[in-house]
């Protein structure tokens, strides 16, 4: 019997109800995971998960820092198991969405070996991971079926946020005033998924037939959306199936570029910030010297119906939940038009 695992531009779409559902129930949602935090005394977080999981964490991190003013660690709950770790005043909190990460439970049962505190993270309840933290904290954002995570990528990235600001207002780190502007920025943030989604297919329509000809892309990008760009590059590989890499801007740099030539397809995440001039450099080098295949995703209008353009938020905190939506569209696109089965089930 074929199983039913939703449309993945669907659950893209979702993500917006997600969000304003998390902040709405904050208070429940989160109400276990706060009192477990502060029954404990911590000086440091890691935050453990595979794939999406771990890019939610890379994306929530510099504001988890910035409110908590503690040091936060993302990393692959393997090496986190295989990693000396000093501090025990160490709290893991551990994200598997479907809930049965071989990997992430093992991350778990070390930091309770060594005496850390645990929080188990994930989207479906009854799951094994549950079992293996001394608290759960759930990705509240309803079903999403297919094995890519799109609702997924961007509910989990909230949830790791609004943990953290939650913890820094109970510590008065932050007032109430900045908390609730915190949660109005994000969900403004989240608001415009949709919009962008639209966008996106309207620009995939208009360069469907160049981009349907790509066997290799590398997905660039940098600095407050280096999470995107990993996550993208997931994506894409996932639903679609060809050879796709991501690099961080000044890593690409570092011999990588020697390989681009003509049949080369570039994918350019262009996040307001200090890199903007450079990664447009890049761009016209590859363009003149090498003429290879260029994509840019910009808030600035570059009058080339190549670059998907859109008002992205110049809101750095937030600008995560923004700019992976392309490369979810694109991913779910392509995958449609090759014909590609892009809901394998995660284990």
């Amino acid at each position: 019997m074929k199983r039913d695992y939703g449309d993945m531009y669907q659950y893209i779409l979702e993500s917006k109800k997600a969000v304003r559902n998390i902040i709405s129930n904050h208070e429940e949602i989160f109400h276990d995971a706060i009192e477990y935090f502060f029954n404990g005394n911590y000086e440091q977080i890691y935050v453990i998960g595979s794939g999406t999981s771990y890019h939610a964490a890379l994306a929530a991190k510099n504001l988890m820092e910035k409110v908590l003013q503690m040091k936060v660690f993302a990393s692959y709950p393997i090496v986190f198991k295989d990693e000396r770790i000093f501090n025990k005043n160490t709290l893991v909190m551990g994200l598997s969405h479907a809930g049965m990460s071989a990997s992430t439970i093992a991350g778990l049962d070390k930091a309770k070996a060594n005496g850390f505190g645990t929080i188990a993270m994930t989207a479906e309840k009854g799951r094994p991971v549950e079992h293996h933290g001394d608290v759960k904290l759930y990705v509240d954002i309803g079903e999403e079926k297919a094995g890519p995570k799109t609702k997924g990528y961007i509910g989990s990235i909230v949830t790791f946020m609004i943990f953290a600001l939650k913890v820094a207002l109970r510590q008065e780190k932050i007032t109430q005033d900045e908390f609730d502007d915190y949660l109005r920025r994000m969900q403004a943030s989240a608001d415009a998924i949709p919009d962008i989604a639209e966008a996106t297919s309207k620009w995939y329509l208009q360069n469907r037939n160049d981009l349907m000809k790509c066997r290799r892309l590398y997905v660039i990008g940098y600095d407050n959306c280096l999470a995107d760009m990993m996550e993208g590059t997931l994506k894409i590989c996932e639903a679609v199936r060809y050879s796709v890499q991501g690099f961080e801007l000044e890593e690409f740099m570092h011999g990588i570029y020697h390989c681009i030539d003509e049949d080369t397809y570039m994918l350019y995440v262009c996040s307001k910030g200090q890199y903007y001039d450079r990664i447009l450099r890049l761009k016209r080098y590859f363009e003149e010297e090498r003429h290879s295949h260029n994509f840019l995703i910009t808030h600035e209008n570059t009058n080339n119906s190549k670059d998907l353009v859109f008002p992205f938020t110049d809101d750095q905190e937030f600008a995560v939940l923004q700019y992976i939506v392309p490369m979810q569209v694109l991913a779910r696109k392509l995958s449609l038009d090759f014909k590609m089965n892009s809901y394998l089930k995660e284990g």
